[in-house]
């Protein structure tokens, strides 16, 4: 289990220079991700105060928020050794713990943050509840108790509205939402990440004039204020802006132009589908610094969209390599991306185990059946490919499949002679996609298996309505058309239908000239 966490939807303030003296400073620089420059301000911060517990337990959560857990706890530890008194550290021990689904010694640590604090740090009571709001797994009723304890103790803050404002907006009770972002901005009416807030609410509800308006009030307030620009910018994509969008982000990146920064426009880009891009970002961000693990993750994904599977192997296999270093958790989209680059180079085994892979770590990719499907089909291992469309076609949540599916289980199936399996699904490739010619063909020789010597005709009617619909486009399917007609020739010459067999004769000799079977047939003394 991990913390709910996305590219575009992080808590964050404004942006300092790196310089910054104080903790606040530096902890602004984390919620502005300006990670790089954060972290050189926490170094200094830890080198003048040594014992001072907070600052550790922000310094890990700098890491936290770059999707570093271990480097995080590594540092939360290391707060409670030098000030086992500071609650935070609990905290963040517990909240490592909770992303783990560990709840037993999760709890137990925040348990110790209160009691260390005799519930009277409102700054404990909040990221507890952080946690709870944030998580996969939520306990939003726990959060609103806790934040309600640290209003009385802190009442103020315009923080804690807005968390509790999040809580409500997690239990999709959006009118409670609203209120105490209100109650944040009556406390302060610059708070802009509690105006930020409620642009994202409508936003979420799909109100994305309002939610413009939020996100305009907020630079209006703040023009250095970077989220506000980073939120518009995916407000206009989904608007179909995307000249807008791309200048927002240029402006985000402007006030936070350091590597994590780069990283995200270029996971804007790919998300935007502009894959080119986002491959010239990371190349760019390379050139300058190899360490950042995301950075081979998302060359991964982009140069695979591209079709360029040799270098999306290579950057997945890297990325794999230096994750576990880097604590960067493994997703499922990883192990897809890489199993499906390594089927197109031709690797299918491996491919084949990552896409399981993918699918274990994420039951909802059951389209990655399809994929190993594919490639077991490709390498003519038949029950492997049947086992794995039927897994496609069964995971369906009206058990229908898709037509590509039930093409390839029906020649899966006609390649392993279970005939029947095979005309099966190409029956229902023909109710799902009745223009499409191959089901057609398809289904004509599976019937012509169960009738060898073609004598009941049982593919006839199957490869006239093939030739129907492929006739409009001869020359794709003329090999096909080509094979019907010689069936049709030679079943109606059985049925000695000699007019019938001769127009089917002529036909096909007007597609082939040179087809031997049309001038053996039409040199027969009874075509004349």
């Amino acid at each position: 289990m991990k913390m709910k966490k996305t590219v575009w939807a992080c808590s964050l303030l404004v942006g300092v220079t790196v310089k910054a003296q104080t903790l606040n400073e530096a902890i602004r620089m984390t919620e502005n991700e300006q990670f790089e420059s954060a972290d050189k301000a926490f170094q200094k911060l830890i080198q003048a105060q040594p014992t001072n517990g907070s600052n550790y337990y922000y310094y890990g959560e700098n890491f936290f928020k770059n999707d570093l857990p271990d480097k995080a706890k590594t540092m939360y530890q290391k707060g409670i050794d030098v000030n086992a008194n500071n609650a935070l550290n609990y905290v963040g021990l517990g909240k490592i713990q909770y992303a783990q689904n560990n709840m037993s010694e999760a709890n137990a640590n925040f348990f110790k943050a209160k009691t260390i604090s005799q519930s009277k740090n409102a700054a404990a009571l909040m990221e507890i509840a952080d946690v709870y709001i944030n998580s996969e797994v939520k306990n939003v009723t726990e959060a609103i108790k806790l934040l309600n304890a640290a209003s009385i103790i802190e009442p103020k803050n315009p923080e804690i509205y807005t968390l509790i404002g999040d809580a409500y907006l997690e239990q999709n009770d959006g009118n409670m939402a609203i209120a105490n972002y209100e109650k944040a901005l009556n406390i302060n009416p610059k708070f802009t990440k509690a105006i930020l807030r409620e642009g994202k609410l409508y936003s979420r509800a799909k109100n994305y004039n309002l939610a413009l308006d939020y996100y305009n009030k907020a630079i209006a307030i703040d023009s250095s204020f970077a989220p506000a620009f980073r939120e518009r910018a995916e407000l206009r994509f989904r608007a179909g802006q995307s000249d807008r969008a791309a200048a927002d982000y240029q402006k985000y990146l402007r006030l936070n132009d350091n590597i994590s920064a780069r990283i995200r426009y270029a996971s804007f880009k790919f998300v935007s589908k502009d894959y080119k891009t986002a491959i010239e970002e990371m190349q760019a961000i390379q050139t300058k610094d190899t360490s950042d693990v995301n950075v081979y993750r998302l060359l991964g994904y982009s140069y695979y969209e591209t079709g360029n599977y040799s270098n999306g192997v290579t950057n997945m296999t890297a990325f794999f390599a230096k994750a576990p270093a880097a604590g960067k958790k493994l997703l499922a989209s990883d192990y897809e991306y890489l199993g499906k680059s390594q089927i197109k180079i031709g690797n299918d085994s491996l491919g084949e185990l990552n896409l399981l892979k993918a699918i274990q770590m994420d039951s909802s990719k059951t389209d990655l059946y399809s994929d190993i499907a594919s490639g077991c089909l490709k390498k003519k291992n038949y029950p492997c490919a049947i086992l794995n469309y039927e897994k496609k076609i069964a995971s369906e949540k009206d058990k229908t499949g898709n037509a590509n599916d039930y093409y390839g289980l029906g020649r899966a199936a006609y390649f392993s002679k279970d005939y029947v399996k095979a005309d099966t699904s190409f029956s229902q490739l023909i109710r799902m996609q009745p223009n499409l010619p191959y089901g057609y063909l398809w289904r004509a020789r599976c019937n012509a298996q169960f009738d060898p010597d073609s004598k009941k005709g049982m593919a006839a009617p199957h490869y006239e309505k093939y030739i129907v619909q492929a006739s409009a486009d001869m020359e794709k399917n003329k090999r096909d058309i080509i094979e019907a007609y010689e069936y049709l020739g030679y079943y109606n010459m059985l049925l000695k239908n000699y007019p019938k067999a001769k127009e089917d004769w002529t036909k096909l000799k007007e597609i082939d000239p040179n087809n031997i079977k049309a001038k053996k047939a039409l040199s027969d003394p009874n075509m004349k």
